[in-house]
């Protein structure tokens, strides 16, 4: 079946391992002016409602405003020591600026741009025992009055009063393409590690913890809103949140955009925004794709995060439920909406079992078809049209994969998609180069 054919009849049920799917966004994404230059790997922020765009590859030492009133960029002075994939911090109407990379030199450097002033100050180094950490080593949180700054195991925190630098408690971990993101006083390292993990730094404490369920791959851009860590431009059709708390990937459905790997975001009051980057189905490189000039923005105020805090009794059932028999109450709590329902006859408030596990009794699970899209982690895409029975087949696979057993790999029939002079064709689908995955449901 023709996928416009598919995408007008599909009703979303969709499935993941540790991606669970959650509100659809109502609104579009905008299209704003471009940026002057395509760039990856700037840092990105926001001060008194405005953005600014510091260095990048293709665009190192360029300090650019961006006013949303006027959706306009101008050019502000530029930064002394141009650099890609750095990090960067805000701190009333200043923004710190630390390490990175130029072509062929990485840094230490610290720099401090005065957003009302339009002049950078220069400040001591980053005092990492080994060398320099170059572009996307480096992570920086601001908690109270201190910024802290971890990079390559080694881990520091600046006294914004004292204007000194002090070591902290070392993380040894080997981490790449990683971001920093402070959520609640603490602070969070994203990025690509061989046990998925999510590294957690209480200040108050003072000790790192271990989180499960995080990124297999890195070079992503994260940003904080309303309580809630999200990663824009990983995939399609959705934003990626953590759930500190069940510690686990959410997806929430987004209206179609071009993926982006080393892109920036930024967040000024509800609305989210987007820009620079590069390709996400190539291999990461530090050049900037001419096609990601483009600068984008979505409303986030009527999509539900995992963490909203909302009044008891005032939450509408998850939207990616369907309705089981129409007595649902607005204030009750839906069973995981990854789960469907099994015989019409479970009460609202009641707990399903397991929720990754697909119903195996009821026949009407067996219905119809699907169209099931699988996300690499390397951001390709592979869709595959296919009966909720082999669907079904593909979840019972991939649950017990999850938990260790079975093959690493999965055999999907392409069917009529099989193009050519063979009597069959058929993928093998590797466990661990699966990012996510959701299945469109339909009826013929």
């Amino acid at each position: 079946m023709k996928k416009w054919v598919v995408m007008m009849l599909l009703v979303i049920l969709s499935f993941t391992q540790s991606v669970q799917m959650v509100h659809a966004a109502k609104d579009e994404w905008n299209q704003l002016a471009d940026l002057p230059t395509a760039r990856v790997g700037s840092v990105a922020n926001a001060v008194d409602g405005k953005i600014y765009v510091i260095g990048g590859f293709n665009a190192f030492n360029e300090t650019l405003e961006y006013d949303p009133s006027v959706d306009k960029w101008t050019k502000k002075k530029d930064i002394p020591t141009g650099r890609g994939g750095a990090a960067s911090v805000v701190v009333g109407s200043k923004i710190y600026v630390l390490a990175g990379k130029h072509t062929g030199f990485t840094y230490n450097k610290f720099e401090v741009y005065d957003t009302k002033n339009d002049e950078w100050e220069t400040l001591p180094d980053i005092p990492f025992v080994s060398k320099s950490k170059g572009s996307y080593n480096v992570q920086a949180g601001v908690i109270g009055n201190k910024i802290y700054v971890f990079g390559g195991k080694e881990f520091f925190s600046y006294d914004l009063s004292e204007q000194t630098w002090k070591e902290e408690a070392p993380l040894n971990v080997k981490i790449e393409g990683a971001i920093g993101l402070v959520l609640d006083e603490k602070f969070y390292i994203f990025g690509k590690n061989d046990k998925r993990e999510v590294f957690e730094f209480d200040a108050k404490k003072e000790v790192w913890t271990a989180k499960k369920k995080g990124f297999v791959s890195g070079y992503l851009n994260g940003v904080t809103y309303k309580n809630n860590m999200i990663f824009p431009g990983g995939t399609t059709r959705s934003l990626i949140a953590y759930d500190t708390e069940q510690e686990e990937l959410v997806r929430i459905d987004v209206p179609y955009h071009n993926m982006r790997i080393g892109a920036s975001s930024v967040v000024i009051g509800d609305m989210l925004y987007l820009l620079g980057g590069r390709d996400y189905n190539l291999n990461y490189t530090e050049t900037a794709d001419k096609n990601y000039k483009s600068f984008i923005s979505l409303s986030l105020k009527d999509l539900e995060f995992p963490n909203n805090t909302e009044t008891p009794g005032d939450k509408d059932p998850d939207p990616a439920t369907p309705p089981k028999d129409g007595s649902t109450n607005p204030g009750d709590k839906d069973p995981d909406p990854a789960t469907p329902p099994k015989d019409g006859s479970t009460n609202p408030g009641d707990k399903d079992p397991e929720p990754t596990t697909p119903p195996k009794d009821s026949a009407t699970d067996e219905d119809g078809d699907a169209l099931l899209i699988i996300t690499m982690v390397n951001g390709l895409q592979k869709e595959y049209d296919l009966s909720m029975k082999e669907v079904n087949a593909f979840l019972s696979w991939y649950k017990k994969r999850d938990a260790g057993e079975g093959p690493g790999f999965y055999e999907i029939d392409e069917h009529d998609n099989n193009k050519g002079p063979f009597e069959s064709k058929k993928d093998y689908v590797v466990f661990k180069n699966i990012l996510m995955f959701e299945v469109n449901k339909y009826k013929k």
